[in-house]
């Protein structure tokens, strides 16, 4: 999706970007004809301003001289029509109007191109510079798509791999469960008799314990070893283990001493 809108973004830059140029292209040429125009009405404006100046003075002049010379001209011929009479000021001042009117609007118009053009380029590098943003930002969430896809892959490739080695641990179990099936199946077959040969060997140890502690030789070994862990006490001890002189030897204390701690004990 993001590239698609990288993609998208970058058509509409070229885009523009041509059509800015065209454009340009056409309002350098519309103001190179309207610069070309308008020199040439200036330089037509001025010669007929200086052609009609002359006239003028010259028609000044002559009225002038005229004025001085009091006659009658000669009657014209009865075919003449008195219709010419030189260049007329008037006229020539309608024609000076008329380009200054045309001079004026081709300037208008080179005025009108010129702000047409600035606004059309302030538009162009405000889109371009909303463009640029956007592809930063999609440049940006690209990239961190792309290292979250690289990620991912990596997890995936990873888990593939715990995949493989869990149907391999699988596998062994069950070739082994399958293995030992036949042992198990024959101590689950002969688990009652195993109980039951099991209940019958306890209690014969039992009897067997019972019988050997009742001997005369388990328990003359018996005293002979409690005698022995007496240690140095067991000729005191030997009249009355329960009497203080014992309990004071085995606990390597005075009998005073030990009477103060346990004054029921008999012999304190």
């Amino acid at each position: 999706r993001d590239e698609e809108a990288l993609q998208l973004n970058y058509e509409s830059q070229v885009s523009e970007t041509s059509e800015r140029k065209e454009a340009n292209l056409a309002y350098q040429k519309d103001i190179s004809n309207l610069v070309e125009a308008k020199g040439l009405l200036e330089r037509a404006i001025s010669v007929l301003r200086k052609y009609y100046s002359k006239i003028s003075d010259q028609i000044k002049a002559e009225a002038e001289a005229a004025s001085f010379i009091q006659r009658e001209d000669p009657a014209p011929p009865p075919t003449w029509e008195d219709k010419y009479s030189g260049q007329s000021v008037a006229g020539g001042t309608d024609a000076v109007s008329m380009l200054e009117f045309i001079l004026r609007n081709t300037k208008a118009e080179e005025k009108q191109a010129h702000d047409d053009e600035l606004s059309s380029q302030h538009s162009y590098e405000d889109s371009m510079a909303d463009l640029k943003a956007e592809e930063a930002k999609l440049q940006e969430q690209l990239a961190s798509n792309r290292k979250l896809l690289a990620q991912k892959e990596e997890e995936l490739l990873q888990k593939k791999k715990d995949l493989k080695k869990t149907e391999a641990d699988k596998k062994a179990l069950e070739d082994y469960l399958l293995e030992i099936k036949p042992g198990c199946d024959f101590i689950t077959a002969n688990l009652d008799l195993r109980n039951t040969n099991r209940e019958n060997e306890k209690k014969a140890l039992e009897n067997a314990e019972s019988l050997i502690k009742g001997t005369p030789a388990y328990t003359n070994a018996m005293a002979e070893a409690h005698t022995e862990s007496l240690g140095d006490c067991k000729d005191i001890c030997a009249e009355d283990e329960a009497h203080a002189k014992c309990k004071a030897c085995l606990a390597k204390v005075s009998i005073p001493g030990y009477c103060a701690g346990h004054a029921g004990t008999p012999g304190c």
